[in-house]
């Protein structure tokens, strides 16, 4: 698994253009749960390894049960180790055939690092996330990218569509640990979960992000 690389400020903080307030019969929905494939070599902070999943949020009319549009909603994420991400930020993209094997980490630092050990944008498809779950390959914009500090966006503002959802994208960097692994890696780690939360300001949901089978 590779992350996507370091995030830059985002513009989309804040208020969002053309989003509305919730009435006071709107409610929001959110997943239960979502789980990743983890494990305790994954779980350094900004080691450019890392998770990227996504949830729908759906805000609707209590009394009428339609979807409604334009809502605003304040994502936030109770832990410094995910990040949630602008959907607009990921692009679906088809990897170089000159790139290295996007599974070989090895390969992958040493042609997207320096001689100090830096991350470097160039070649471009250094910046960009491989997941090894169903084998597509995803890239940030490059103004989300930055080569000088280890960004990481705990908070996020948009607006709901026509269907009255708002994709969320989310980057697990780290999640916390308990337990010794042991200096063979055959000790005991165990991983606790991390609260997402969603609010429309007359309704609020959450919900956690852990590891598969944890």
């Amino acid at each position: 698994m590779r992350s996507l690389a370091l995030l830059a400020s985002l513009s989309t903080i804040g208020c969002v253009k053309g989003a509305i307030p919730a009435p006071a019969s709107a409610r929001i929905e959110v997943p239960d749960e979502m789980s990743v494939n983890w494990d305790i070599e994954y779980n350094g902070y900004h080691d450019k390894i890392g998770v990227v999943a996504f949830a729908h949020l759906y805000v609707y009319d209590s009394e009428t049960d339609y979807p409604l549009e334009h809502i605003e909603v304040e994502v936030l994420s109770h832990s410094n180790g995910v990040y949630i991400i602008p959907g607009q930020a990921v692009q679906l993209v088809s990897y170089p055939e000159a790139a290295v094997d996007p599974t070989d980490q090895a390969a992958i630092e040493d042609a997207c690092t320096d001689g100090s050990g830096n991350f470097r944008s160039d070649p471009e498809w250094c910046a960009w996330y491989y997941d090894t779950g169903n084998g597509q390959y995803y890239q940030l914009s490059g103004q989300y990218i930055s080569t000088s500090s280890n960004y990481a966006p705990n908070y996020f503002v948009g607006k709901t569509d026509n269907r009255g959802l708002l994709k969320v994208f989310l980057y697990v960097d780290s999640l916390p640990a308990t337990g010794d692994g042991g200096s063979d890696g055959s000790g005991n780690i165990s991983f606790s979960t991390v609260e997402v939360s969603a609010d429309i300001g007359v309704d609020r949901g959450s919900f956690t992000i852990g590891t598969i089978g944890g």
